[in-house]
């Protein structure tokens, strides 16, 4: 149908073990993304947020949790139909929601990209605040933070505190 079997959690991301790495290439890791968003687009978000999640090695962070997704939910979140089949949509956004924590502190960033248009602005035109994602999602991501560190670190993001970008 034209479309890349575009990985949700990266192969790169499960290098540490064979079955692991295994893993990644199971259906409910695929989605469908169009090549260009998927090989260019979505790969650049990824890399980044691989070398941040890397930076825990050498301390410049001590834990990055990733959430990962597309948007199949609300009709208008999806793009088009594998074939006009209504049973397999193919989503219009992907998201992604990370939270990084160093010592007791959190920061948090969210990411919503469209793969439906041909023009791409820069990541850090896509980025949102994690209360704005989850909103346009209907998911509650780092729900198991303390209500008063979620409700802080959620309701805004920084650009300039996100190296790379």
């Amino acid at each position: 149908e034209g479309y890349d079997k575009g990985h949700l959690c990266a192969s790169e991301d499960r290098v540490y073990s064979k079955s692991a790495n295994k893993q990644t290439f199971y259906y409910s890791n695929i989605s469908p993304q169009i090549g260009s968003f998927n090989q260019k687009y979505w790969a650049a978000l990824e890399k980044q947020v691989q070398t941040w999640g890397r930076s825990t090695i050498n301390g410049t962070y001590d834990k990055l949790y990733v959430v990962k997704g597309g948007t199949i939910d609300k009709e208008n979140q999806i793009w088009t139909y594998i074939g006009g089949d209504k049973s397999k949509p193919v989503p219009k956004y992907y998201f992604m929601a990370l939270l990084c924590k160093k010592g007791e502190t959190y920061k948090a960033i969210g990411f919503w990209l469209d793969q439906s248009t041909t023009a791409k602005p820069a990541l850090s035109e896509c980025a949102k605040a994690i209360d704005e994602l989850e909103e346009l999602t209907g998911l509650d991501f780092f729900h198991n933070l303390p209500d008063n560190l979620e409700n802080a670190v959620e309701s805004k993001y920084a650009i300039s505190a996100w190296t790379g970008l």
